[in-house]
């Protein structure tokens, strides 16, 4: 099965960009209008982060989120065949700012989010990066597309670890050259091991690993932001958040992610995965952030 997908899926991938737009309105159409896909966790998502903005805006959002989805789907695909050249010019970045692990002969770990189309900038990542790019992931449900994803995101070298293989890893992976790629606004599967913080006027749960290996290693730590500029051209704009992690204090590093991250979704609130459940683990009022 897993090779009839992957079979399928490569031969739709050698298609021109242009062609696989087509296809991506036909989806938008698809997922819009008929299925209504998380339709309404997409809204309250919105309605609850953004209270000003009437219905009108948020229907206007949500109409150009689901066109971003939709076209983050077949350019995934595409990440299947696409040269590096080809993705060069469909996505940029400053990638000199990681020459400060090089000049300092220290690792780094880049706090990301699921900003379209961060599978593009995890495939480009290792073929920029002056260390291994080391990205950790969560287990999909489906086995065969668990397998793809695998195929797709490490096809540039990148090497992949579970997150549930974070803590047996860590210390051998930290002993290389590697650049740690955290997709830092994932929802904790265990709402009991969370930093929370406030996030779009709500407390919300933030993975502690990645702070917890910046502090423990002083790796530098960066924040990137994905920016799209038009249908298929993307911009990522990274910067070095900390550059001494052991002398700040707990909690610190997230929280400044946490501000990034708010800001940046404000400022493009239509390239941000809104149809997840973020919000499903409620705040214990007994706990501390």
């Amino acid at each position: 099965m897993y090779y009839l997908i992957f079979g399928i899926l490569y031969l739709i991938s050698l298609l021109p960009f242009f062609i696989l737009y087509i296809l991506s309105d036909v989806l938008y159409v698809l997922v819009w209008k008929f299925l209504r896909y998380r339709k309404n966790v997409t809204y309250n998502n919105l309605k609850l982060s953004f209270p000003e903005k009437s219905d009108e805006e948020i229907n206007l959002i949500m109409n150009k989120y689901y066109r971003n989805l939709c076209d983050s789907v077949v350019e995934t695909i595409k990440l299947m065949s696409a040269s590096q050249r080809s993705l060069d010019k469909r996505m940029t970045c400053n990638w000199e700012v990681f020459d400060s692990m090089t000049l300092q002969n220290r690792n780094g770990q880049g706090f990301m989010s699921h900003q379209f189309n961060w599978e593009m900038g995890t495939v480009l990542c290792n073929w920029h990066s002056p260390r291994r790019f080391t990205g950790l992931y969560m287990p999909l449900n489906n086995r065969y597309f668990e397998r793809l994803f695998l195929y797709i995101r490490g096809r540039s070298g990148t090497k992949l670890i579970r997150v549930q293989d974070m803590q047996k890893e860590l210390s051998e992976t930290q002993n290389q050259q590697v650049l740690w790629g955290f997709i830092a606004d994932q929802n904790p599967s265990d709402p009991k091991r969370v930093s929370w913080n406030d996030f779009f006027h709500r407390k919300t749960a933030f993975f502690k690993g990645p702070e917890f290996v910046a502090r423990r290693y002083n790796n530098l730590v960066y924040f990137g932001e994905f920016v799209k500029l038009k249908r298929g051209y993307y911009e990522i704009k990274m910067k070095l958040a900390f550059d001494n992690p052991r002398e700040t204090k707990e909690g610190e590093i997230t929280e400044a992610y946490v501000r990034f991250l708010e800001a940046s979704i404000k400022r493009q609130p239509e390239n941000w995965v809104w149809s997840h459940r973020r919000w499903k683990h409620s705040y214990p009022t007994t706990s501390s952030s």
